[in-house]
């Protein structure tokens, strides 16, 4: 039986091929049009590629967006479904019944930042 790490797999394969020329290339002082031309490459490819591997190296960066303070909230209790909280004629939460003190606190934590 074979070892699952020597197994074919033509995705890495041609990703590792891409990789290897992009490095290749970076080395040289060859345009890009001109590297894909000497080594038979698509040079839209090799730009969609290049692209793709920068975007997978850049760090994830969170944004804190800001939001505008409440200006009124009230607070609709539906005994049947749920607890409705309505925000400023603006936002709507629902609670469904049953929910636990640890999700108030959760809901009135997150209300805190708008």
């Amino acid at each position: 039986m074979a070892d699952q790490s020597q197994k074919h797999n033509p995705y890495q394969e041609g990703r590792q091929f891409r990789q290897s020329h992009l490095e290749t290339w970076s080395l040289t002082r060859l345009s890009r049009i001109e590297y894909c031309r000497r080594n038979k490459l698509k040079a839209n490819r090799f730009t969609y590629w290049k692209r793709k591997f920068q975007r997978e190296s850049l760090p994830v960066e969170f944004v804190r967006i800001p939001a505008e303070p409440v200006k009124s909230a009230h607070l609709l209790c539906n005994n049947e479904v749920s607890l409705r909280l309505t925000v400023d004629s603006r936002f709507t939460i629902e609670i469904p019944d049953g929910f636990t003190p640890v999700t108030l606190e959760q809901v009135l934590l997150t209300l805190r930042e708008i």
